[in-house]
């Protein structure tokens, strides 16, 4: 959608018709006034040609309208990688960063913590790979980490830290951080819900879906009200229970594999309606 409109942005800028004595104005008044910066003519050039634009073309307008005016942009970049590949041991770590909050310290903060964390991990690599090339056990294995951008509107910034381990057996886990962009503050599920009921309630709802799913797909499995695994049901939601916020600002309840479900099922997640629990943001 976006690229037609840029498209018919194109194609009505290329169909304005440019006044046979464009020339002659322009050196006219070239020749009255003193020298200009030919920075600003480029500027003004330009804007001449969009103002002209739009009394020419109703669609011009129209498309005009709808391209977002460039503010304070909240981005998340790669900064810098850690990789390693010898003796069949294959390591990348993706360091990402932050840019764009006015809050500083947040930012700061965040941003250290992931590189902290991949520095970490990176160290945690190259140290097994060291005793495993001394004790001469070599074998295929790997190791990386990455991060994704789950929603950046105009309301919140969700971004999650892959880590993923592959050693005979695989296995994926994930940090999350999330922005309130209006008030440039960290999101948790503490702050977003007035109601102190909120892991409960959060908790009933996803027990709901577990069984849903279960009773329309025979593939699906959670561990719930398994007598074979005793403690090791789901019973409810950690306070500080791993989550990102769509692209319709609602909540997404995050588990890692082996955590609520078999191995098979991978990593797991729930979308809370808005009408169980709507998170204030902002």
């Amino acid at each position: 959608m976006k690229n037609k409109k840029l498209e018919k942005l194109n194609e009505n800028y290329n169909n304005i018709e440019i006044p046979e004595n464009l020339d002659y104005v322009v050196n006219e008044t070239l020749n009255k006034r003193k020298p200009v910066n030919k920075k600003w003519l480029s500027s003004a050039a330009v804007m001449a040609i969009l103002v002209g634009g739009i009394n020419l073309s109703p669609a011009f307008a129209n498309t005009l309208e709808q391209i977002p005016v460039v503010g304070n942009i909240i981005k998340v970049v790669r900064l810098s990688n850690y990789n390693l590949n010898e003796n069949g041991f294959e390591v990348s770590i993706d360091v990402s960063k932050v840019e764009g909050l006015k809050n500083k310290e947040l930012q700061e903060n965040i941003n250290k913590e992931m590189e902290k964390d991949a520095k970490k991990l990176y160290q945690e690599y190259v140290k097994e790979t060291k005793e495993l090339e001394k004790d001469n056990i070599l074998g295929r294995e790997m190791a990386k980490s990455w991060s994704e951008t789950m929603t950046n509107n105009d309301k919140v910034l969700s971004l999650v830290v892959y880590r993923y381990d592959a050693q005979g057996s695989s296995n994926t886990t994930r940090k999350f951080y999330n922005i309130n962009k209006k008030n440039e503050t960290a999101l948790t599920l503490e702050t977003m819900f007035s109601r102190k009921d909120y892991v409960n309630i959060i908790s009933e709802n996803i027990k709901k879906q577990m069984e849903e799913q279960m009773k329309n797909d025979l593939d699906k499995a959670y561990w719930l009200n398994d007598p074979e695994m005793k403690d090791g049901n789901f019973t409810k939601i950690n306070k500080d229970q791993g989550f990102y916020i769509n692209d319709k600002n609602e909540l997404v309840i995050c588990f890692d594999k082996y955590e609520v479900a078999p191995g098979y099922m991978g990593l797991v997640e729930f979308t809370i309606p808005s009408d169980v629990l709507n998170p204030d943001l902002g």
